[in-house]
């Protein structure tokens, strides 16, 4: 009766999916914890932690289960928990989600809709 323990995506350290350097236009969907830091334009679906890196540039529609951006963000974003700017982050779009956190150092121009839990994935 041994059941596999899973641990919270924050604990989990993200793998790479896009290293600096790399760019990629398109559709990317994902279960596990992901890391972008090259450039992508398109969509993403992750139902776990993603987070753009420190060279991540970004300008996509996301739906996430968390989001932590540490790099460039344009776009529209849509997430169950919560969202981080990080210092040197740069967003600008709109968001949907439970929670912000906009530490000092980063950059947010664009509409924020929180408090209410949205849903990672609209299909």
């Amino acid at each position: 009766m041994d059941q596999e323990r899973k641990e919270p995506a924050f604990l989990v350290e993200p793998r790479t999916v896009l290293e600096p350097g790399a760019s990629v236009t398109g559709k990317l969907i994902y279960d596990a914890p992901v890391k972008i830091d090259g450039r992508f334009k398109g969509e993403i679906k992750a139902n776990s932690l993603l987070v753009l890196g420190p060279q991540a540039e970004v300008a996509a529609n996301i739906s996430a289960g968390q989001l932590r951006i540490e790099g460039s963000f344009i776009g529209t974003v849509s997430v169950k928990g919560w969202i981080e700017i990080l210092p040197g982050g740069r967003f600008q779009g709109e968001i949907h989600s439970g929670k912000l956190k906009i530490y000092a150092g980063a950059v947010f121009e664009g509409n924020a809709e929180l408090g209410a839990a949205y849903p990672a994935s609209s299909s």
